[in-house]
């Protein structure tokens, strides 16, 4: 296996960012010798791209399935061009790919074979990015994602909500209908069906307070069942904002995107019993 630390200059967001990158180069004998897809997984607020190696087996689940894993630092973005702040949107859409190739000669997956995931900021980013670009990104997926903005800017109690918000959107703190899910959405169902990129949505029932995430979730989901997406699944089982959620939550993005009964393995693996020797 090979992980690259890279600090990738960004001539977008006038700065040095860090792009971690893992290649599973001795892939286990079942999966062959050939990389079979890409996932770029998002971090979440305050976090950042070290997370999800650190509190995930990402790359194991990435090695199981001949992913590589591209993994930015984005900060507090929300994953938008900011009002007062970098343009990260077009950091990872147009910039971020022509430097992995001129460094990595790193050829972009075909959409097929690329996908996008992220927890929390990063659910709402990643699903920001797959459905507004199915071209790119052939599937997305929420881990307890922040997904309805709208509910935390009409709410003056979220902690924080201008230092958060106003940096992003402006003083006014109005969500521009190009960075509403529920938009961007009603675009992708527009599309042929061959178009339209997998998008999952998970949330732990007990995932209320402070953000709303349960009522975001459950907004979000009335608006994609009923716009009759050609792929879209919804999973939800008892957790909370956590990274047991998210790593759990992982192993069913990649068993939706591949199709390849790899979440029945696992849970399968998760169940065994041991025998206990005294």
């Amino acid at each position: 296996m090979a992980y690259i630390d890279c600090k990738l200059k960004s001539q977008i967001l006038q700065t040095t960012v860090t792009v971690k990158l893992y290649f599973p180069t001795d892939l286990p004998a079942e999966v062959g010798n050939q990389i079979k897809g890409c996932l770029t997984l998002l971090h979440g607020y305050t976090n950042c791209a070290e997370d999800w190696f650190q509190m995930t087996s990402a790359a194991r689940y990435a090695a199981d399935n001949g992913l590589m894993l591209i993994v930015p630092d984005c900060g507090n973005s929300f994953y938008q061009n900011m009002m007062y702040g970098g343009a990260y949107r077009t950091f990872l859409v147009d910039e971020m790919p022509v430097l992995l190739h001129n460094i990595f000669r790193f050829i972009p997956m075909q959409r097929d074979r690329n996908f996008i995931a992220g927890l929390s900021m990063g659910g709402y980013g990643a699903l920001y990015l797959g459905m507004s670009r199915p071209d790119i990104w052939g599937g997305c997926a929420s881990f307890s994602g922040a997904v309805d903005l709208s509910l935390m800017l009409r709410d003056p109690n979220v902690p924080g909500l201008r230092e958060v918000f106003a940096p992003i959107f402006g003083d006014s703190l109005a969500l521009p209908k190009a960075s509403n899910l529920h938009y961007v959405a009603q675009k992708a169902a527009e599309l042929p069906p061959q178009r339209q990129p997998k998008i999952l949505l998970t949330n732990g029932l007990q995932d209320f307070e402070p953000y709303h995430i349960v009522e975001q979730n459950d907004s979000l989901h009335a608006t994609l069942h009923k716009l009759n997406l050609a792929y879209y699944r919804r999973i939800q089982w008892d957790g909370v904002h956590e990274w047991n959620f998210w790593d759990r939550s992982l192993v069913y993005a990649i068993d939706y995107f591949l199709g390849n009964g790899y979440a029945a393995k696992k849970m399968n693996d998760w169940r065994s019993s041991a025998v206990i020797h005294q």
